[in-house]
């Protein structure tokens, strides 16, 4: 929609693109943290529901060589009790607004492996009890950010070789110094996930080409649309633009006023006649400059030569006028560099819209009032 929209001198709509983007990755970002936190929100629920039925069933047999008291507070109670302090700090930290979203999927990742070492210490005696570094590792994937992988890997890994080498929390389990089993056990392990960050890293690359890519194919079809839009002489919009803009009113229904406006330089062709084209141009800048600088409330087109359209919306035509008679007083002060001499006035022809008429209409209306303007010179003449 451009529509009623200011244009700067030198448009870069590729700024407001990559911020528009970065916005919405961010937005991503944000949904993906809160399902991030949901995820190790459950798994220190699901951890807890399969501690109680492991105690059910290993109480009843001859694995456990201790007593239930003792179980209980081991295996449940302080691995639970860890976990769900922090599950307390991480959505105490999600839901402040005085941190950053970085930190927020920071903290939530490394807490994220904090459980994951607490549940991997308590049960180590099972081997799936490597999979909860494997879960840290690939939620962080998402984000698209190779450090906090990278940091997420190395913790995982780093806290399960601690973990493994020097805490004895269940005294049934095997050393890896004693079997040979469980050193191969853990050497998987920590080869698995290497290679889990490997391969991360290489989708987090990939992802992120895309990205860049899609990013770059944005730009360019949005450089080109600008190109199309945007007059390359005067920095107005064109009048492909003014098209757009017509068929858009066509087509919008609202209680706002729309005055179309068309404005014309007062013998114009007699300074590319006499002083040649650059000069011509010099003045054509001059002028949509004076339209650009008071078009808060207007579109401004260049439709061709010297003519230029003027869209208002709701302003009364008293403020419409306004407007043109303000142009045309700066316009009486302007001086061209190189052509101090140059002086030239400008007419105007507005007309009102209404639903009852096309744009079509519209537009012979303004160009009617122009006309009869025009006869005069300097003059600004209502439809």
């Amino acid at each position: 929609m451009i529509l009623f929209s200011s244009v700067p001198d030198k448009p870069r709509p590729s700024d407001a693109l990559v911020e528009e983007i970065k916005s919405e990755y961010r937005r991503i970002d944000d949904n993906w943290l809160r399902l991030h936190f949901r995820v190790f929100a459950g798994l220190v629920i699901f951890a807890l529901i399969v501690e109680c039925i492991m105690a059910e069933v290993l109480m009843n047999t001859e694995v456990v060589t201790t007593t239930e008291l003792r179980y209980i507070l081991k295996f449940i109670i302080a691995p639970s009790g860890i976990n769900f302090l922090l599950l307390l700090a991480g959505f105490l930290i999600t839901r402040s607004k005085s941190f950053t979203q970085t930190f927020k999927i920071y903290t939530v990742s490394m807490i994220f492996v904090l459980t994951s070492t607490v549940l991997f210490t308590a049960h180590s005696a099972f081997v799936a009890s490597y999979l909860f570094f494997i879960f840290s590792i690939m939620l962080t994937t998402i984000y698209v950010d190779p450090l906090l992988t990278t940091l997420t890997s190395l913790s995982s890994i780093t806290l399960m070789s601690v973990s493994e080498l020097f805490i004895v929390w269940d005294l049934d389990k095997p050393s890896v110094f004693t079997s040979s089993q469980r050193l191969g056990e853990f050497l998987i392990a920590v080869f698995i996930l290497l290679a889990v960050f490997a391969v991360s890293l290489v989708e987090i690359r990939f992802s992120k080409k895309k990205n860049d890519a899609s990013i770059q194919k944005e730009l360019d079809r949005l450089m080109l649309k600008q190109k199309l839009e945007i007059d390359e002489l005067t920095g107005v919009f064109s009048r492909k633009a003014l098209h757009d803009a017509m068929r858009d009113l066509a087509l919008r229904k609202s209680e706002n006023t729309y005055i179309f406006a068309i404005a014309d330089i007062d013998h114009f062709k007699t300074i590319n006649d006499q002083y040649g084209h650059q000069a011509g141009d010099a003045y054509l800048v001059s002028f949509s400059s004076i339209l650009k600088n008071l078009s808060t409330a207007c579109s401004v087109f260049r439709y061709g030569g010297d003519e230029f359209c003027l869209l208002f919306k709701g302003l009364s035509m008293k403020q419409a006028i306004d407007f043109c008679r303000e142009t045309q007083n700066r316009l009486k002060k302007l001086v061209i560099d190189g052509y101090p001499e140059i002086k030239r006035t400008a007419s105007f022809g507005l007309a009102n819209f209404s639903d009852r008429m096309t744009t079509a209409e519209l537009f012979m209306n303004a160009d009617q009032a122009l006309y009869t303007a025009k006869e005069k010179r300097n003059d600004i003449h209502v439809y």
